[in-house]
């Protein structure tokens, strides 16, 4: 990829990110209030099946539909770049993807890649919706938030556009990062298996907890960039992010407990 962009842009870009991702670092969503009432339990289940389902509607469902679109988009990059310039940026977005999907990174007794789709995310999200005894009716009649919605709407509204999207998925992937860790503890706390499923798959890969990889996927996005971008395209890009951030702490906003209601649980 970097051999495919000139050698300046390639450096300016690199440094951009960096500066982008040390500003995504500081935001107030990664420090968000409802990350300490998720871990210490005071998020009751009723409440965490409400956050589920939210969480299902704003990004669980349409993740791979993301990835899979900045697969097909990076064909925006020629004939920009040299042929085949696309064919890098993919072969990370697979990665991604193939673990989105349920392959493990192994091969099996026949020679061929292992994995299973019943171990695709979404399925599994699926199941911590089935152990939170949710039922399908429940899931196909309930009506998202406003602030579900707009987070929907506007990843969707990236997907024809490269850049944007994979900018976006490089903030989702903080994101999940993030809130992975503490909804995963909202749930042990309530006596909930979390040693397989959903959340196993989700958070770093130096993680003791997880067989997760969502830093290496994030990385490989942010590597995408680095390659895809101009100079004039970032002050848009950097707008896209900051809004992307405002809206997921807006969403946790929706969520979190006020003082009143905390008073009044320990009363």
């Amino acid at each position: 990829m970097e051999a495919s962009v000139d050698a300046n842009i390639w450096m300016e870009n690199g440094n951009i990110i960096e500066t982008i991702r040390r500003k995504v670092a500081k935001h107030p969503l990664l420090k968000h209030p409802i990350l300490a009432q998720l871990e210490s339990g005071m998020i009751d289940i009723e409440q965490l099946k409400t956050i589920h389902l939210e969480y299902r509607h704003a990004i669980v469902q349409l993740f791979t539909d993301a990835l899979l679109m900045a697969q097909f988009q990076t064909r925006q990059l020629e004939p920009r770049l040299p042929p085949g310039s696309k064919q890098a940026p993919r072969f990370l977005l697979t990665l991604n993807i193939l673990d989105e999907f349920g392959f493990t990174p192994d091969v099996g007794a026949t020679g061929y890649y292992t994995g299973s789709p019943i171990y695709a995310h979404y399925p599994l999200f699926e199941k911590v919706l089935d152990s939170l005894d949710i039922t399908a009716s429940a899931r196909e009649l309930y009506h998202p938030s406003e602030s579900a919605q707009t987070l929907n709407n506007y990843l969707t509204a990236s997907f024809g556009h490269y850049q944007e999207v994979v900018i976006l998925l490089a903030v989702a992937e903080q994101q999940v990062i993030t809130f992975s860790a503490a909804l995963r503890e909202a749930l042990k706390v309530h006596g909930f298996d979390v040693s397989k499923g959903y959340y196993h798959v989700h958070g770093t890969s130096d993680s003791k907890e997880t067989n997760a990889a969502d830093d290496d996927h994030q990385d490989d996005l942010w590597l995408a960039l680095q390659q895809a971008v101009l100079p004039e395209d970032w002050e848009n890009l950097q707008q896209k992010a900051d809004t992307y951030l405002d809206l997921w702490h807006t969403f946790w906003d929706c969520h979190t407990l006020h003082v009143e209601t905390v008073h009044a649980q320990t009363a």
